[in-house]
């Protein structure tokens, strides 16, 4: 995983509507599923 990282210099450019509404699209259990998935290789 880890490799969602998005640097900003200034605070103001954040777009926390897009990243709620990224974050909104994925279940809590589809994102357990995915992140345990990457370790049990």
């Amino acid at each position: 995983m880890g490799k969602s990282c998005i640097r900003f210099k200034k605070s103001e450019d954040i777009p926390f509507a897009l990243i709620a509404e990224l974050v909104r699209k994925v279940t809590v259990q589809d994102w357990i599923k995915s992140y345990e998935s990457k370790f049990k290789q």
